[in-house]
């Protein structure tokens, strides 16, 4: 087994417990718990999903930990049996399964606001990848829906050889800013399931952009549009290509709603991120019109100034992206 695998199984918390007696120890967990309050600890462990993390080889530790952190965040509104696979490198001579079981409650502000999660972390060296369907079937609970995220895959082949796996997901997501171009171009047995975290955690961009432009008449927004630009520091790279495909979607829809021709297609340029505003998506029209929609992710701010249908205005606005347990929950529902 390399270190660097072995680091990602070691990094997540939990107990080792042996493979085949898990179900006793899931049984027997909560045997003792503390009742923090009026009610039964089982009230608040109802688990309402399966969340399957899957960790590619090019999965670091601390990427391990951060996402797995994450996911207890979304456990902490949604909760759920949360399963992380972990590939590993060995040899013939220790091929089995090595599994942890991890367990946490969280208390909020007030006694109503109780829930309890449970995780299960496998490490299953790759030559046994063939029997991971059966040995995770065992440790789902069946009678729920199962939600799939796999996390930096090495290649679109990686991933194809789990599709079989896949098919009873209710959904699955991936990050194109963190998988391979090729990624995209899984043939998924029902890509409709599918959903790309960085669209997920762009919802406010989208909602602070589309609000702001539906008070304008379609027409406005696509007569004499001369180009549409969106500039961005090198490491949004995958956030400015989805917003760009959506803004292109939507004023192509504007275009089609007045019969005017489809406005040229946009396109995106790195910028130096030291000073200004590192996402910068443009519109400029050959009238002299113009709407420019900046912000910075990390300070939390951004500014429009537009000059569309005789409103010339300049607003500051407050824009952040979602954060990762909330584009989960944007990904997984919607």
């Amino acid at each position: 087994m390399s270190a660097d695998q072995r680091s990602i199984f070691a990094a997540l918390p939990g107990l080792e417990v042996p493979v085949h007696r898990i179900q006793d120890e899931l049984a027997h967990m909560w045997e003792g718990a503390p009742d923090y309050g009026k009610g039964e600890v089982a009230e608040y462990r109802a688990s309402q999903m399966n969340v399957i993390i899957h960790f590619g080889r090019g999965t670091t530790a601390d990427e391990a930990l951060a996402r797995f952190s994450g996911t207890l965040r979304f456990a902490q509104r949604y909760p759920c049996r949360v399963i992380a696979l972990c590939p590993e490198d060995r040899g013939s001579e220790d091929s089995l399964m090595i599994l942890k079981l991890f367990a946490e409650c969280f208390v909020g502000k007030t006694q109503r606001e109780k829930s309890c999660c449970e995780a299960l972390i496998l490490a299953y060296p790759r030559e046994s990848k063939g029997f991971l369907e059966n040995q995770v079937s065992i440790l789902l609970e069946n009678d729920l829906p199962t939600y799939y995220w796999f996390h930096h895959f090495a290649s679109a082949r990686n991933v194809s050889d789990y599709l079989s796996f896949l098919q009873s997901c209710k959904r699955i997501v991936y990050d194109s800013g963190i998988e391979t171009p090729d990624a995209t171009e899984v043939a998924w047995p029902q890509p409709e399931r599918v959903r790309d975290l960085v669209v997920a955690r762009l919802l406010p961009v989208r909602q602070s952009v589309g609000q702001f432009l539906s008070s304008f008449e379609p027409g406005e927004l696509c007569k004499n549009l001369k180009s549409i630009q969106l500039r961005h520091s090198p490491e949004l790279r995958a956030e400015a290509r989805c917003l760009l495909d959506w803004f292109q979607v939507r004023i192509n829809a504007c275009a089609a709603s007045v019969g005017r021709p489809f406005p040229r297609e946009g396109r995106t340029a790195e910028v130096d991120n030291r000073g200004g505003f590192p996402f910068q998506l443009r519109c400029d029209y050959e009238d002299g019109r113009y709407f420019y929609w900046q912000a910075d992710f990390a300070a939390g701010n951004g500014r429009i100034d537009v000059d569309l249908g005789g409103r010339k205005l300049t607003l500051p606005m407050s824009v952040r992206l979602l954060s990762l347990e909330m584009e989960l929950a944007e990904a997984f529902f919607f």
